[in-house]
């Protein structure tokens, strides 16, 4: 039997020592329309010692797996245009001790793809060479679901990875991202590049370098993820020469544990490239941050930062809640900073920045003379700064055991031109007053406004 039609067939029916020989032969079989080829009735551990071959833009394929542990000796998988790959949650893809395979899963120039409910195992304990769960090369309209991609090498190979271009309007939605490189041999958790990529929903846990990267990416969506335990958590812009960001939107995700020494746990950036423009972060959570940043815009220009929340803010290390540093036309309103290092908020080397409506409590936990809102701490120059409806105050009950020295600081360093305040409150209208020496330093500020 090979099954109840010509595009329905069984590997079980066709000759081959492995498994992968098996389903090899089944596809080939397939008629020219293509089909499925069906391999759930395999349990337990299979080989896999030739490359299997998946869908071309004329015979679409679909190969359904079962409980199985296919282990391999090559890559195992190489999908084409109109492939699916789908397991059935139990089914784990890995490789022999040794092999020190690139990726697990792989396609160039493939539309139309999609891989779902399976283990991606990268057997790191049994290789050394860099390696990714996924590696997609010029993918188009991909769907990546339901998977877990764990154990990788890394070294610069993310777990899940979109690579080169054009890559286009691919989702990577609902998996499990986990153990992704080393302190050493660092990667993402998921790297997508190109315009209309979605990354949303996923957990990604222990990856070593960022959880998310959207590189020259536009019109692109970073939703709902969760992400614990990576040194930074998403970044958006282009570290490429030549290539740019724009449109992009992240929002609505939850990240903690984050440890970086330059970066944010989000980060909107240029380097050696254009800046990114029109980019919106809303809505995310950042807590238990161990170092770094809490969001950093560098480089950018028609940012929106929109009600996030941000709390514990690496209070040991000199860190911010919110940076922008070489950028023009941001605004940030809503949302609340609390018990940040250094600074809650820190503006320099920019124009246009409007900051409205943020609940900012309890910055300089260190105790290092960090203020509410630091107006260019980097010792350069802004200009067009306006800072309307905050809710600004240190918690400590005795005024000289405050460690915000100002709720607001112009103080340092750099000049800053054309300044708009109004309605801000520095209280919290029963406990908590103010800041330690005063609301307001005005040194080096000039043309401000109050109302």
């Amino acid at each position: 039997m090979q099954g109840s039609a010509p595009n329905h067939l069984y590997a079980h029916s066709y000759a081959g020592s492995t498994l992968g020989e098996k389903i090899s032969a089944a596809i080939t079989a397939l008629p020219d329309s293509g089909g499925i080829v069906d391999a759930i009735d395999f349990v337990g551990e299979q080989r896999i010692d030739q490359t299997i071959q998946l869908g071309t833009a004329e015979r679409p394929v679909e190969l359904r797996l079962g409980t199985v542990r296919l282990i391999a000796s090559v890559v195992p998988f190489e999908l084409h245009p109109n492939a699916k790959l789908i397991g059935n949650d139990k089914t784990v893809i890995t490789q022999d001790d040794g092999a020190n395979l690139e990726w697990l899963i792989t396609g160039t120039n493939v539309t139309d793809c999609e891989i779902a409910h399976l283990t991606v195992d990268g057997n790191r304990k049994g290789n050394t060479a860099a390696g990714s769960g996924i590696g997609m090369h010029t993918a188009k309209r991909c769907w990546l679901h339901h998977l877990t991609v764990q154990n990788t090498v890394g070294r610069f190979h993310p777990g899940i990875a979109f690579y080169d271009g054009p890559n286009g309007d691919n989702t990577v939605e609902n998996n499990q991202v986990r153990n992704i490189g080393t302190l050493i041999d660092y990667a993402d958790g998921i790297y997508v590049s190109g315009p209309g990529n979605k990354v949303r929903y996923n957990r990604i846990t222990n990856a070593t370098d960022f959880g998310v990267v959207c590189e020259a990416c536009s019109d692109g969506l970073v939703r709902g993820n969760v992400i614990v335990d990576v040194p930074a958590g998403v970044a958006v812009g282009s570290g490429i020469a030549g290539f740019s960001a724009a449109n992009n939107v992240i929002e609505d995700n939850t990240i903690s544990g984050g440890n970086t020494t330059t970066l944010g746990v989000i980060s909107v950036y240029k380097r050696n490239s254009t800046p990114p423009t029109s980019t919106i972060v809303r809505g995310n959570v950042i807590r238990d941050v161990v170092q770094g940043h809490g969001i950093m815009i560098n480089g950018a220009e028609g940012v929106i930062v929109e009600n996030n929340v941000l709390g514990n803010i690496a209070v040991t290390y000199p860190s911010f809640g919110i940076l922008v540093k070489d950028s023009k036309d941001v605004t940030i309103t809503g949302g609340s900073i609390d018990s940040t290092g250094s600074f809650g908020i820190v503006i320099g080397a920019s124009s246009n920045v409007k900051v409205d409506n943020v609940l900012i409590t309890d910055a300089s936990r260190m105790g290092t003379g960090a203020s509410g809102i630091g107006l260019d701490v980097t010792q350069t120059n802004s200009s067009s700064i306006t800072l309307t409806r905050l809710h600004i105050f240190d918690t400590e009950t005795s005024r000289m055991s405050k460690r915000m020295l100002y709720c607001i600081d112009f103080g340092q360093g750099g000049t800053t031109n054309g300044v708009v305040i109004g309605d801000i409150t520095f209280n919290d209208g029963a406990t908590y007053l103010g800041c330690r020496i005063d609301n307001i330093n005005f040194n080096n500020a000039s043309q401000v406004t109050i109302y």
